[in-house]
């Protein structure tokens, strides 16, 4: 791509907060510095890696299975027509040529395996840096990095008064994986100042502190009432098998002979998993009949393509904040609800917000 389109794309304006306008290059370099960035942009290396090892061997692309990752693509993210799908990329300032080129890559990742390079995006060229762009934008990394980084943003501009604690900016080096000696260097090759930093570790501060605000027993204690159904925690075990007779060979054997669920699939060679998922993570149409079922209780087979799926609920458990997964979704569901009332308050979306 020309670099005047690389630059135009990093001058794209994501979000502003009052007058100040946050563009995409400063989503990218906030994401460096807060350690969110290193593990996308290893992948994208290592997935560039595998198309040049496909192009040395001269392999062909299962082309197919690229267009059905782009139609996926398209149907989830509402792009029924060519029109709209062009019109999404025009907005992101990507061609129809990357659109293309990152689902080929993608294939080329699953189908191939390569070292990943040791080189950091500090050291990256120009059209490395503009390649892991387009794959951050494409796989929905850079949505989630901006969402993260308005909550902050909305934090200093609510709250501007909070001072960071020596182990919060410990915290802030590490994570972009530099030191107090370092820092001006790393600051100099990402072409940022000091003020930048300091500016982003009291946003981190600001955020910290709302954090600790909005988290507190009496507020999980009540959040847990209105959740208690939705959080009901199952421990399942579920055998997959390939007909429906099968199917009902299985819960005969279970339920008539007393075997246990990985005894008959030990037994039948079929794949044997177990799972621990909360009613809410669900589809809609199965949690009725997760939540009729008693513990020890089979459910009946659900298909699966052309195979069929024997589940045994072997535990219901009901919510209490003493779980771990309990208390984190909890949590989680606090502070996004007074987030997005902050956002929603100190945020302008240049384009629709990334939840959307």
């Amino acid at each position: 791509m020309p670099a005047s389109s690389s630059t135009s794309r990093a001058q794209r304006e994501i979000f502003s907060c009052g007058e100040r306008v946050f563009r995409e290059r400063d989503v990218l370099d906030w994401a460096l510095l807060r350690g969110l960035l290193q593990p996308a942009w290893q992948e994208s290396q290592r997935v560039a890696a595998c198309e040049i090892t496909a192009d040395e061997r001269g392999l062909e692309i299962d082309q197919s299975a690229v267009d059905s990752a782009s139609v996926a693509f398209r149907y989830a993210n509402d792009l029924i027509t060519g029109e709209e799908t062009e019109r999404w990329l025009e907005d992101r300032n990507l061609s129809l040529e990357e659109f293309s080129n990152y689902f080929a890559r993608q294939q080329w990742g699953r189908a191939l395996s390569a070292t990943t390079s040791e080189k950091s995006y500090l050291d990256a060229t120009p059209e490395e840096r503009e390649r892991f762009a387009a794959d951050a934008i494409l796989s929905g990394a850079f949505d989630r990095w901006s969402e993260v980084y308005s909550r902050r943003v909305a934090a200093l501009a609510d709250r501007d008064s909070t001072a960071a604690t020596p182990e919060l900016r410990a915290d802030l080096l590490q994570r972009a994986g530099t030191s107090e000696e370092g820092l001006p260097a790393w600051l100099g090759r990402l072409e940022r100042t000091p003020e930048w930093f300091e500016e982003n570790l009291r946003s981190e501060a600001a955020f910290d502190d709302q954090i600790k605000s909005l988290v507190t027993e009496k507020d999980l204690a009540r959040e847990l009432v209105s959740l208690r159904l939705s959080l009901t925690c199952f421990e399942i075990e579920t055998v997959e098998v390939d007909s429906r007779d099968a199917a009902s060979e299985v819960l005969a054997c279970v339920r008539n002979d007393g075997m246990e669920m990985a005894e008959v699939a030990e037994e039948g060679r079929y794949p044997y998993h177990e799972e621990t998922l909360l009613l809410e993570d669900l589809p809609s149409d199965q949690q009725q009949r997760y939540l009729s079922a008693k513990a020890g209780a089979l459910l009946e087979p659900t298909p699966r393509e052309e195979e069929f799926e024997v589940t045994r609920v072997r535990t219901r458990t009901e919510p209490t904040l003493e779980d771990k997964a309990v208390r984190a979704r909890i949590e989680e569901r606090i502070v996004a609800r007074h987030f997005a009332a902050l956002v929603g308050k100190f945020i302008t979306w240049r384009l629709l917000p990334p939840s959307e």
